[in-house]
Parts: C-alpha cells; structure tokens; sequence
C-alpha cells in the first residue's frame, strides 16, 4: 500500500503553513500587528490549519445553510432483499 503522493503533501504542508501565517498576521505575531483584526480572514487560517469545526462556523457566520433541513431527502435506489427463511 502505498502513502499520498507528493503533490499531496506539498499541498498539506502549504495549506497548514498558509493557514498559520494568516493567524499570525491578524493577530500581530512576527508581523506588525494590523489596524483592525479581519474575522474573517482569522476563519479562514482556521480552517486551513484544521481546526475541527471551523468549516461549518465560518459558513454558518458568513452565509450559506448549515442545517441538514436543505438537504433533500434520500430515497431507497432499491427494495430491500427479501430475508432468508430461517431468520428471525
């Protein structure tokens, strides 16, 4: 079995990094620190770095429907098979 490619983990790497740096930025750390802090842009560094959960904030914060409401309903592609005689 082999592990991600590359390109991958560049990728990884890059967003995590990229995603840090905003938070440092905004919040004033190696950088000088910004006239007024962008919620927005602290969000985003937050879901680049992965932080559980900050997807659905950011959305939900920002715009967009977050609730399983808009979803439309699933619907069987097939019947379930009839079950074996001698199950219970």
């Amino acid at each position: 079995m082999r592990g991600p490619g590359l390109l991958t983990v560049a990728r990884d790497v890059a967003s995590w990094v990229g995603g840090w740096l905003i938070i440092f930025r905004q919040a004033g750390i190696i950088f000088d620190p910004p006239a007024q802090a962008n919620e927005t842009l602290i969000w985003v560094g937050a879901v680049l770095v992965g932080v559980p959960g900050a997807l659905q904030i950011l959305v939900g914060r920002f715009g967009g429907d977050t609730s399983t409401d808009a979803l439309p309903p699933q619907q069987a592609s097939r019947p379930l098979p009839p079950s074996s005689p001698g199950a219970p």
